[in-house]
């Protein structure tokens, strides 16, 4: 199954509201409080470093909740590296 599927077929049931996990100082935060957009690209971002969905929401909801577009400036952030290394 892939991570988009996963992703998609979670987003908007709080996940790290529905569980106790011992991560992430925003699970009382409802999902719905974040792009969702911008919130499937933080999960699938962090599934690179977990393979526990409830994990990777955590973390990706903690960093959008310090920047609203964190991973979208991540992204850009790292297109840019990319771009200067092969100059």
């Amino acid at each position: 199954m892939n991570a988009f599927y996963l992703i998609n077929s979670y987003l908007g049931e709080d996940l790290t509201s529905q569980v106790s996990i011992p991560i992430g100082k925003h699970n009382h935060v409802p999902d719905s409080e974040f792009d969702p957009a911008e919130l499937a690209l933080g999960i699938k971002i962090e599934l690179e470093h977990t393979d526990n969905l409830v994990y990777a929401t955590a973390i990706a909801k903690d960093h959008l909740s310090e920047i609203r577009d964190y991973y979208t400036r991540l992204i850009k952030m790292e297109k840019e590296a990319k771009d200067e290394r092969a100059d």
